[in-house]
């Protein structure tokens, strides 16, 4: 076979069966293609001989037992920026989304578990500045590179729906877009209360949901739009103007901006009037008035003496009689206003000159001004004053166009949707510096204005990265289709997304961002569901140890560095350092090249030690002296010898027979069988639940011991240890395939096997999940915990299995049983070790 990159089978496999990937069909596994041709190549002259043929009858094998209608499972890990080197944290975050996406699959449900580059953004364009290359040059080779790194880890993607370089433009969200001459793009903050009220639907966001809720604010106010005017004539301009108090909005008195506000800045044909009325460091009153939309009321305008309001606003209304502060200022200014509240004998407030609203109370005011707002498209959608609105466009290159156009007699005029996508033209060269490149690309430039048909030009600004980041989950359910972000149906099919994975740094802006043009789709009718993501696992970082020169800072390499004595010291001038553990990073000198553990440990070792070292959620010291690698290794050494000791025993001369055990030996297979369930029972609660991966692989290690302990007569003639050993294969095969590959095809060769399990076709990961026999769920949930006393077995206790991981209730119930009494109740215990992998308690106590 020419090359060894089994993903390019995989993808001619669905060219070659004409395969579509909607979402009523099955998607092919290409992890499963790779492990499973591996055989097929080697013989001599297959690939030249009949590979089509080969290939569409293996394919047709696998698709024949994957049912059409398996209920989905959506797996998404956080794509990456294409800087050409996979880090650990990328490795860490991959192994996570790979391992859930695998036990999904032998659970039955058709996964998809996508993969595709953050492409656009400053990154890419500032270090092809740097090198002198072009910048998209520049990330297809990183995206290459990546690729291949990614394919040499073994990860399962469906790389038939990898997205590169995601354009926005078809999800241009018109309806929320102001256009700042100053500012550039803006996406108005105006429909937050949704986004907040929606956190109460995601119960499994864990601690990111009132990171959200904190940065998004209390959403107890609204903006409502006012048309300015000068002299009398309608400026052109719409001003949103916020106040914390909608009901008394017939009250207001003046609208204050800052003078930073854009429109005191710029090409704004309100500029000159303001900046004439402008005072520095006073309230100024302007000649230019704000015409509210919703109340048909006419107030001035005010600039502010403040440098900054509550929050990150900058426009705000003054209503004299919900505020002290704000009836001063129209008094020192001479202004008058309305009264529009009345203070009733019980100390409640209703409404007066407020016309239809007259006579509610305050809070009956407060929903029925901001919902007539919203129908009268004037404004009224509460929102919280700490966010400000999301500029989006930036003056470089390497983005997404934005798709506008501007006319001297039209104004800025979107792109009409049947000629989008605007691409990217060719500069000569970037510098970073000054205005955007896209300025000198003339015959891309000049244009034809969409309405009035006139000269025109487009707008030279890209958009923000983050906007691509935003709906990119969308594009991976129907990466292929030409004429629109996604469709409809195949979006549903796959949304939401049932786990989400990447940094806990992305809690609020990415996610914020995502679930609002998620919410915008859903209110566009483009999509059923308004949350884009069911569950959220955050990982954790990867640390490394820094070793930094105290007096300046420095960090050092390994090789500068003197290890000998009891203090590390650098190696030439002896100075002490200062050793700490931080992110991973070459700036520190601490980072890790993901290839060098690979070709040290060997990939499933790689694999087992991220998922076995900590949780997800929290940091690994990444520390090879540390028992996690000495353990996995042992354990995965542990589980060849149980493979070999099973093989081992059923092909001597004895033919296996279970009714030969005796009454010891079938209390000890029942042992096995209870442990066998129990793991099952935890490991898949670990899968589905909480994710906790070192404690699944702790329960499988908890059930290898007992394997291990297994006598030789057990090991021959129990259907029970076999079952059981070919459980613990399949259950540590979404975690290390490759060695569960291994083990299985091992397991497989067994002669005389005792139970069905072992009669199963194909590979490890073509095998069901376990599932609990129904027996054990009829039995007492209870079991026998081993007891021993410094180290010796004393007898055991039989203890509720839903505490049998609580060190404390343990170690209670057996000092309160016959057994404890008996030979703890007089010696003082210095401590109790539960071990987690097993049922035992063992108890050190004086002599």
């Amino acid at each position: 076979m020419p090359g060894s990159d089994y993903t390019i089978l995989a993808r001619f496999c669905h060219n070659l069966l004409d395969v579509e990937c909607r979402g009523d069909s099955p998607l092919l596994d290409a992890h499963l293609i790779r492990l499973s041709v591996r055989g097929l190549f080697s013989e001599s002259g297959v690939w030249e001989r009949d590979y089509k043929a080969e290939t569409r009858r293996r394919v047709e094998q696998w698709w024949h037992v994957i049912p059409f209608s398996r209920k989905k499972f959506y797996v998404l890990s956080m794509f990456p920026y294409p800087s050409g080197r996979l880090h650990m944290g990328h490795v860490r975050v991959y192994t996570i989304s790979d391992t859930i996406s695998h036990f999904q699959r032998m659970r039955g449900h058709q996964v998809l578990n996508p993969m595709g580059w953050d492409a656009f953004g400053l990154p890419a364009e500032n270090a092809a500045i740097e090198r002198g290359l072009d910048p998209e040059d520049w990330t297809k080779s990183n995206i290459e590179s990546m690729r291949k790194q990614l394919d040499s880890l073994g990860l399962c993607f469906n790389w038939d729906r990898e997205v590169i370089l995601v354009l926005t433009q078809h999800l241009f969200p018109r309806e929320l877009i102001e256009w700042s001459p100053v500012s550039g793009l803006l996406i108005q903050n105006s429909v937050l209360q949704p986004l907040l009220d929606a956190l109460a639907d995601l119960p499994e966001w864990y601690g990111v949901k009132s990171m959200q809720a904190n940065w998004i604010g209390d959403c107890s106010g609204c903006f409502f739009n006012h048309i300015m005017k000068v002299d009398g004539r309608d400026s052109g301009e719409v001003l949103a103007a916020y106040t914390g108090s909608p009901e008394a909005v017939f009250g207001a008195a003046y609208v204050s901006v800052l003078p930073s506000h854009r429109l005191l800045h710029g090409s704004s044909a309100l500029k000159t009037a303001l900046l004439r009325a402008l005072r520095p460091g006073r309230d100024s009153l302007t000649e230019v008035t704000a015409l509210n939309v919703f109340t048909g009321r006419e107030v001035p305008v005010v600039i502010s003496s403040k440098k900054e309001f509550d929050g990150h606003l900058d426009t705000v209304m003054g209503i004299p009689d919900s505020s002290e502060e704000e009836a001063e200022l129209a008094q020192s200014l001479g202004l008058s206003w309305i009264s529009v509240l009345k203070t009733e004998q019980d100390g409640t407030q209703t409404l007066i000159n407020s016309d239809e609203f007259t006579g509610q109370s305050r809070a009956e005011a407060f929903n029925s001004v901001t919902q007539k707002a919203r129908e009268r498209n004037a404004g009224g959608y509460l929102t919280s004053a700490k966010l400000r609105d999301w500029l989006i466009s930036r003056q470089r290159y390497w983005g997404t166009p934005i798709p506008i156009v501007h006319c001297s007699a039209c104004g800025p005029v979107p792109v009409p949707v049947e000629e989008l996508p605007v691409t990217l033209p060719k500069v000569s060269s970037l510098s970073g510096k000054g205005a955007s490149p896209l300025k000198t690309a003339q015959d891309w430039l000049r244009c034809q204005c969409p309405r009035c048909k006139g000269p025109a030009e487009r707008e030279t600004d890209t958009m923000d990265t983050f906007v691509d980041s935003s709906w990119y989950y969308f594009r991976y359910t129907d990466p292929q289709n030409p004429l629109r972000p996604f469709e409809h149906s195949r979006a549903d099919h796959w949304m939401p997304v049932d786990v989400y994975i990447g940094g806990k740094e992305h809690a609020v802006m990415h996610l914020y961002y995502a679930r609002f043009l998620s919410h915008f789709c859903r209110d566009q009718g483009m999509v059923s569901h308004r949350e884009p993501f069911r569950k959220l696992l955050v990982q954790g970082l990867i640390k490394g140890q820094t070793f930094r020169v105290a007096e300046t800072g420095q960090y050092l390499t390994k090789e500068d560095i003197d290890f000998s004595g009891p203090e590390p010291i650098q190696r030439d001038s002896g100075s002490r350092l200062q050793v700490t553990w931080e992110k991973m990073s070459k700036s520190k000198q601490n980072g890790l090249d993901p290839q060098e553990v690979l070709q040290q440990y060997g990939l499933d070792t790689m694999r087992l030690y991220l998922l076995y070292a900590a949780p997800p959620e929290q940091d690994i010291l990444w520390d090879v002296k540390t028992d996690a690698i000495p353990g996995v290794l042992r354990w995965q050494a542990r589980l060849w010898g149980l493979i070999t000791k099973l093989r081992a025993a059923r092909e001597g001369p004895e033919t296996p027979n279970p009714s030969v055990l005796n009454k010891r030996e079938r209390s000890e297979a029942r042992k096995i069988w209870e442990n066998k369930n129990y793991a099952i029972t935890q490991v898949t609660g670990h899968f589905t639940e909480d994710f906790l991966f070192n404690a699944a692989i702790s329960r499988l290690m908890g059930l290898t011991n007992t394997l291990s302990q297994a006598s030789s007569r057990v090991v021959l003639h129990s259907v029970e240890f076999e079952e059981a050993l070919a459980s613990l294969c399949v259950m540590a095969a979404p975690m290390c395939p490759h060695l569960a590959s291994e083990l299985w095809a091992g397991l497989s060769q067994v002669r005389n096997p005792l139970g069905s399990v072992l009669l199963g076709k194909g590979s490890v990961l073509q095998q069901p999940w376990p599932s609990v026999d129904p027996e054990y769920l009829q039995t007492p949930d209870t079991l026998q915990l081993s007891v021993r006393i410094n180290n010796k077995a004393c007898g055991s206790v039989s203890v509720p299995r839903e505490v049998a991981q609580d060190a404390q209730k343990v170690q209670e119930l057996v000092l309160n049983s016959s057994l404890g009494a008996r030979l703890l109740s007089e010696r003082v215990i210095k401590k109790a070790i539960l071990s987690p992998r097993t049922a035992l308690i063992n108890f050190l106590v004086d002599e």
